[in-house]
């Protein structure tokens, strides 16, 4: 076989290269045409996928929500998420504002004019400060002789505030 590529001009180093690539594409050629391939990705994954499907609904029949609920899902979780950051974010011993109930800026302590709208750590320090240096506030306007408490500020808390003991004023 070497003597009739060298009837050509081919050297050894020719022949062998040429065997090579005939050899290479002909395992290609068996290879792609085989099944082989095909028997190693027949699993089916319609069985896996109906049982995670029934399970899935099984839960979400156990919440009482459908599969096409799942938005409301997410965004529940979304809100309970950041309720909890929030949460997380007052200390403990904050009581939640209730309905109705005002809160009383004579006795009531830094922590808990914490939870008016815009008035933070300072502010709240600063509130106390003034009451403990100047004695309570006759109304609560008065609360505006604070630093850092303007017109703005005072018109978010002024239904949320009161100077009477009874927290109804």
């Amino acid at each position: 076989m070497l003597n009739f590529f060298r009837k050509f001009g081919f050297t050894k180093r020719d022949v062998i290269l040429i065997v090579s690539l005939i050899v290479t594409i002909a395992a290609g050629l068996i290879i792609k045409w085989s099944d082989w391939k095909e028997q190693i990705n027949k699993f089916d994954y319609n069985a896996a996928d109906s049982i995670y499907e029934t399970k899935l609904t099984a839960s979400f029949r156990q919440l009482e929500l459908s599969p096409e609920n799942k938005d409301k899902l997410k965004r529940l979780k979304i809100v309970t998420d950041s309720l909890m950051r929030e949460k997380d974010s007052v200390s403990d011993s904050h009581e939640l504002l209730t309905i109705g109930k005002k809160i009383n800026i004579n006795t009531s302590y830094a922590s808990e004019l914490q939870l008016l709208p815009g008035i933070g750590k300072v502010m709240a320090e600063r509130i106390v400060e003034y009451r403990e240096q100047n004695g309570e506030y006759k109304q609560t306007e008065d609360i505006m002789y604070v630093k850092g408490i303007g017109q703005k500020k005072f018109d978010k808390i002024k239904n949320l505030i009161t100077t009477d003991s009874s927290g109804n004023k």
